[in-house]
């Protein structure tokens, strides 16, 4: 029995104009995703067919004539096999939408095809405003197309035109479920939120207290020995000084710039032995440094350039430096390959190596304190888990104080269209739990995981909504052509799917290679 089309045969003229132009653009309709396009069964097909689905056909013509006004000359091979692959996949959803329409009796009628084809402004004479055989041959035949293709192609983008009207018809919204949602979408919670984690105090004395254990183990002697072993670098100092300088470079010198690009080395240098003498005479170093220095950080610093030593100043330098005293301290000009150099001792500090019994507990500190620091986290999230879901409200509370771990209140109130919470992040499922706190004080009943921290959550207050006849009319609205979209993307899918796994679609191997 013949289904009465008479519902979906209102098809508006502007939306259609949108449909024929897939000829160039290969877009008519949007689909979410095609799935695998199992090669199964390919063979069989004659060379000129590039596709079937179910008794359609996609010739290779019709195929070939679309691919090329997509491609060019300059088009790199894997964008064409890509391009290639996407335009016969979206010819072949059109084919089975199209397949779906004729079973269920949704026929085009000749008439249904020409009062179309001449209302299509393509084809109108822009004078008359009627209907143009020429304009018409003139269009079709710049695609490259025939008066009979067309017509076919029209007719199928007419057919699926019928069958989507159909997916997409309104589904009707209850006021009683608008209210629900929109008591859902606009409800607000005050919140507040204690992280479970250790503070840092409590963490590096917990690390402390089972470090010293691990060290009274005779035991673990060994283990601490060879770390010691390995490590001995890190706990050697070599002798440094912290000192003033004043650098007077020159054009030969390394690293040299501004007024000492001018200056000879033979200027430099009596400008540097004038600053000697000033000094002899008491002049103030670091007024001096401020006013001669052509080393920019010294300068900027009263000539302080803070602890020196091999790692961060040249042999002459240090050397120079380290042979200063409170008793003596001034040196000599000491040229350097940045230019000549005065230096002024402040404070210095002896070379030093520690002993392995003056390291061992911060040895032990570093062998065990990763592990130790996650056991105890993960003690402390398993007992707040388990506190929780047995609603001990007051052993909670007891563990939150001795960890001293305090509750803070988010800065906005949460709202379910919000998908985080700015000081937490991301959890999963944050609405639905949320959700479940009604009363003030309520908590949700495990630890939330935010990624990088974990939380628990208590309502402070929760403030509802009121439901106003305009904004649940607005949300019915709304709400209507969600599901509708939603329903008609989910049939698209399953009439594919359905196509693919019953073998009904049918690729010419050259297509896929």
């Amino acid at each position: 029995m013949r289904l009465n089309t008479k519902i979906f045969s209102s098809v508006s003229t502007k939306s259609f104009v949108l449909g024929f132009i897939i000829i160039t653009a290969v877009v008519a309709f949007v689909f979410t995703g095609f799935g695998r396009l199992n090669p199964t069964g390919l063979f069989g097909l004659d060379p000129n067919t590039a596709a079937q689905v179910g008794s359609e056909k996609i010739e290779m013509q019709q195929f070939a004539a679309i691919i090329s006004s997509q491609l060019n000359q300059d088009t790199p091979p894997e964008q064409r096999k890509m391009l290639a692959r996407q335009l016969i996949q979206r010819m072949i959803q059109e084919k089975v939408l199209a397949e779906e329409a004729k079973n269920l009796g949704w026929n085009v009628s000749d008439v249904e095809m020409a009062t179309l084809i001449r209302s299509i402004p393509q084809f109108q004479n822009p004078k008359t405003q009627q209907f143009d055989m020429q304009a018409f041959k003139n269009y079709i035949a710049s695609q490259q197309m025939s008066e009979l293709s067309f017509y076919s192609f029209l007719k199928q983008q007419l057919e699926i035109q019928k069958f989507n009207n159909l997916l997409y018809l309104p589904t009707p919204i209850s006021t009683n479920i608008a209210e629900i949602q929109n008591k859902i979408n606009s409800t607000e919670f005050k919140l507040q939120y204690a992280l479970i984690t250790l503070p840092d105090a409590i963490l590096k004395q917990k690390v402390l207290e089972e470090s010293q254990k691990y060290v009274n183990d005779k035991n673990n002697l060994n283990n601490l020995t060879q770390l010691y072993n390995n490590s001995k670098n890190q706990f050697s100092q070599k002798a440094q000084v912290k000192a003033l300088t004043i650098l007077i470079s020159h054009k030969d010198a390394q690293r040299a710039q501004g007024e000492a690009l001018k200056r000879t080395p033979t200027e430099a240098k009596k400008l540097i032995e004038e600053i000697q003498a000033q000094l002899a005479k008491g002049s103030d170093f670091a007024k001096l440094a401020k006013d001669k220095n052509d080393d920019v950080n010294a300068k900027n610093n009263g000539g302080n350039i803070g602890f020196i030593d091999e790692s961060n100043m040249d042999p002459k330098s240090v050397s120079a430096a380290l042979s200063l005293t409170a008793q003596k301290p001034l040196s000599t000009i000491v040229e350097t390959p940045f230019g000549f150099r005065i230096f002024k001792f402040v404070e210095g500090k002896p070379a030093i190596t520690k002993s392995f019994d003056d390291v061992k507990l911060q040895l032990a500190e570093q062998l065990i304190g990763s592990d130790i620091k996650q056991k105890l986290e993960a003690n402390l999230l398993k007992e707040v888990n388990e506190t929780l879901s047995a609603k001990n409200i007051a052993k909670l509370n007891t563990i939150l104080t001795e960890n001293k771990i305090t509750w803070q209140y988010l800065s906005k109130q949460y709202k379910v269209s919000e998908s985080f919470i700015s000081e937490l992040g991301v959890a999963d499922n944050l609405a639905q739990n949320i959700f479940t706190l009604k009363n003030p004080g309520d908590l949700i009943q495990k630890v939330l995981d935010f990624g990088t921290k974990k939380a628990i959550v208590k309502l402070v207050v929760k403030t509802s909504p009121t439901n106003s006849k305009d904004e649940i009319e607005a949300l019915k609205k709304q709400m209507t052509g969600m599901n509708s979209q939603e329903f008609a993307t989910k049939t698209q899918k399953y009439i594919l799917s359905s196509y693919e796994k019953s073998d009904k679609i049918k690729i010419n191997p050259a297509l896929l290679n």
